[in-house]
């Protein structure tokens, strides 16, 4: 059991290294007198599970033997923009998604559909 929670410890610590600045801001890029750096937002979630025990007794009969451990984690990354720094100035340039706005139109266009379809069935049947 010391073991586990040893590496657990050490697997914790890794991901925490991980989790600075670089994680959000890019490598910075340059183009002649324009640097360029990328910007993401980033997310990091991680749980840990663990078990122990020991085997039955001769002659005891128990639903669960043994022991063990396990864990698990994820992290995501959504590109939000770009730091744009020129001889004239410092600007942000967000990132735009290029679905959103044509899942917005069919989202309306599905909405509007069922509305128009149950007001045409409410006065059909007066």
């Amino acid at each position: 059991m010391e073991n586990q929670l040893a590496q657990a410890a050490e697997t914790i610590e890794r991901i925490v290294e991980r989790l600075n600045v670089n994680t959000v801001f890019g490598e910075v890029r340059r183009e002649g007198d324009v640097a360029i750096i990328p910007v993401a937002q980033s997310g990091t979630t991680f749980g840990f599970g663990f078990g122990s025990g020991e085997e039955p007794a001769e002659g005891e009969q128990r639903f669960a033997t043994g022991g063990g451990g396990g864990g698990g984690g994820m992290g995501s990354a959504k590109p939000r923009g770009i730091v744009k720094i020129t001889p004239k100035g410092v600007s942000f340039e967000p990132t735009a998604n290029p679905f959103q706005i044509p899942l917005a139109g069919i989202a309306m266009a599905a909405w509007s559909v069922f509305w128009i379809t149950l007001t045409v069935r409410a006065f059909a049947r007066k």
